[in-house]
């Protein structure tokens, strides 16, 4: 259980006693949210003190144990490193303790170099990583933010958007650990998101050129291939490279490079009709203009996907809380296996 000025307390069940957990918190007024994340607001501190009072009567009760830390709870140090980045990112916290759970499922999705921080993090300490906050931007980029369980220290890394990523050979987005927020930032800022931005746009070129070249010979077959799939790739790909374009074109856009930028958004956007001649018409558009921006995109930058990928290597006012059987010091590990 963390302290959180923002939060209030913040409860993460964990452990094979996970369930009654969740159940004695409940019964103690706290309001569940996300994978069994329990919030506890301490604006009145009366209301408060019963509702603790009454957890740790119903931990007893169920033979559980209330564990306190007074370590920052990640979701704090993750929704100010959030604001602090540029443009909206919506801030998802997951518990990575629950026997199922949603949060360490989508660390499957960590996209790192093998010996990066992230990678070695997840793969030899994973099931000592309490939770983490997930960073989601409108434009597809995900932000993984954690705790390096044997330092205390900040470990953020970047998430793959899309399942095939990480197989396709381009270099890794880099991962960063850190002391403190501010440090955090400056590596996040100059480190992680250059890496990030430049693996993406490889690997959405990569997978448009593939499904170009896919597309082109399903048309040509006389097989009759399903193509919707191959349409439904182009539409995910191209849009990515018409935004990277638009952000990274060195110098104002020529009226021709603007003109064929602005005619690829537009097609895009359209929906593919349901009669067969109009979407096959429109399945031509589509290959058109996706030649045209992975031409532009290599254009910009002769080293997308020519480049070998490297070898893997108590605050005043607020309730106090009791002394529970277990309470660690402020370095140890900020919930620990209790069962019944």
């Amino acid at each position: 259980m963390y302290l959180s000025p923002e939060d209030g307390l913040v409860a993460l069940p964990h452990g094979p006693g996970a369930d009654w957990g969740r159940t004695a918190l409940d019964l103690s007024a706290f309001e569940e949210h996300h994978e069994g994340i329990h919030v506890l607001a301490l604006n009145t501190p009366a209301t408060a003190q019963n509702s603790i009072d009454t957890l740790y009567r119903n931990a007893q009760h169920f033979g559980i144990t209330v564990d306190l830390t007074r370590r920052p709870f990640i979701g704090d140090a993750a929704r100010r490193i959030a604001q602090a980045l540029d443009g909206t990112w919506e801030v998802e916290l997951g518990n990575l303790q629950l026997p199922e759970s949603d949060a360490r499922q989508r660390l499957r999705w960590a996209w790192s170099a093998p010996d990066g921080p992230l990678s070695y993090t997840v793969g030899a300490y994973g099931a000592q990583m309490s939770a983490a906050a997930f960073l989601a931007h409108e434009d597809g980029r995900e932000l993984i933010v954690a705790e390096r369980p044997w330092d205390k220290q900040l470990l953020v890394g970047a998430l793959a958007p899309h399942i095939d990523f990480p197989s396709l050979g381009v270099r890794p987005p880099a991962s960063i650990v850190a002391p403190t927020e501010q440090a955090a930032l400056k590596k996040i800022t100059r480190t992680l998101l250059p890496s990030y931005e430049r693996a993406l746009t490889e690997a959405h070129l990569l997978m448009l050129a593939t499904t170009l070249t896919q597309a082109r010979e399903a048309r040509s077959s006389a097989e009759h291939a399903d193509l919707m799939p191959l349409a439904s790739a182009l539409r995910q790909h191209a849009p990515y490279l018409i935004r990277h374009l638009r952000s990274t074109f060195p110098g104002p856009l020529s009226a021709q490079s603007a003109a064929v930028i602005d005619h690829a958004e537009e097609t895009f956007a359209l929906t593919q009709p349901a009669e067969d001649r109009a979407a096959s018409e429109l399945l031509d558009r589509w290959l058109e203009h996706g030649t045209r921006l992975t031409e532009m995109a290599r254009s910009l930058d002769h080293g997308l996907i020519e480049r070998p990928s490297p070898a893997p290597a108590a605050q005043p006012g607020l309730p106090q809380l009791p002394s529970g059987p277990a309470s660690p010091s402020p370095d140890a590990p900020p919930l620990s296996r209790h069962h019944r």
